[in-house]
């Protein structure tokens, strides 16, 4: 059974910070829980994942399987227009709540999606550049201190694991896989650990979205079968369109008594009954997402 449920929000949009995050807030504060939220430091530039359909295999089945374009349509029209607020972190009047709540925040990635499609082709000088951008401009608009970092579409590799050592995060959340671990590339060990979403996200169920009881219910199983479970949801998705997926993983915690923690809580609690160990971070398939992902092997 699970010890605790790491439970983390990205905000990948504008649009979500806007109409998303505030939903997602009240929902947890109904239930005096907190999140860590995950927000790019720089411009939403959400336009530019449609380059991905042409980059990446599958892309454009999952863009139909999820109806990704009814949900994602009108933040994709701003940013190609270049209209509206341009950064997440400038959207105070609504981040303001849950900093002040007791929510955590973690940087993910400069330009969400330019970071998601191109991560791999960039040099090591410039995913640390974007690393320590991300992290300063959080703390510099936001006035509170980032607690890790999460690569978007978990598109992570030694650059930016080396980053993390370098400026001296307390944890990342780049990978998929199935407890915190001490993350080794090339037979290198990191000190920075990682906690690893290991639930299926929203998008990545079987049956697509709207998401089917069925799926949300073999959602709340592998938690259950899960010592150390991580979720992440999405401002996107169930902060504006499903909010009943998290309503329903949150329930069914609450009825199994399961805590639910920022990520910074979660590696607390495995610390107090475990060793940190060290696992290889792979680039592997998963399901429900195309292409690969950093997972602990």
């Amino acid at each position: 059974m699970a010890k605790a449920l790491g439970l983390r929000i990205d905000v990948d949009t504008v649009p979500g910070a806007v109409h998303g995050l505030p939903p997602l807030a009240r929902m947890l504060r109904a239930r005096r829980l907190n999140a860590s939220l995950f927000l790019p430091g720089g411009a939403d530039r959400t336009a530019l994942a449609v380059l991905r359909i042409l980059r990446q295999p599958g892309y454009l089945a999952k863009l139909l399987r999820t109806s990704a374009f009814r949900i994602y349509g009108p933040s994709t029209l701003a940013s190609l227009l270049g209209r509206g607020p341009r950064r997440i972190i400038d959207a105070n009047d609504v981040l303001a709540e849950p900093l002040r709540s007791g929510d955590e925040v973690a940087g993910h990635g400069l330009v969400h999606t330019a970071w998601h499609n191109s991560y791999h082709s960039l040099a090591p000088a410039e995913v640390k550049r974007q690393v320590v951008t991300t992290v300063a401009n959080i703390e510099q608009v936001l006035g509170t201190r980032v607690a890790g970092f999460g690569a978007p579409g978990w598109q992570a590799g030694f650059a930016c694991l080396h980053a993390l050592d370098e400026i001296g995060l307390a944890w990342g959340s780049d990978t998929r896989g199935r407890h915190p671990f001490v993350p080794v590339m090339l037979g290198y060990r990191f000190r920075t650990p990682q906690i690893p979403t290991t639930l299926p996200t929203l998008d990545e169920l079987p049956d697509g979205l709207p998401p089917k009881k069925a799926d949300l219910i073999a959602v709340c199983q592998q938690l259950d079968q899960q010592e150390w479970p991580v979720y992440t949801a999405h401002a996107e998705l169930e902060g504006r369109f499903f909010p009943e997926a998290l309503e329903t993983l949150l329930d069914f915690c609450a009825a199994r008594k399961i805590p639910v923690l920022p990520l910074s809580g979660l590696l607390r609690r495995f610390l107090e009954r475990n060793e940190l160990t060290c696992s290889e971070a792979v680039q592997a398939p998963i399901p429900g997402r195309p292409g690969l992902v950093t997972t602990q092997a």
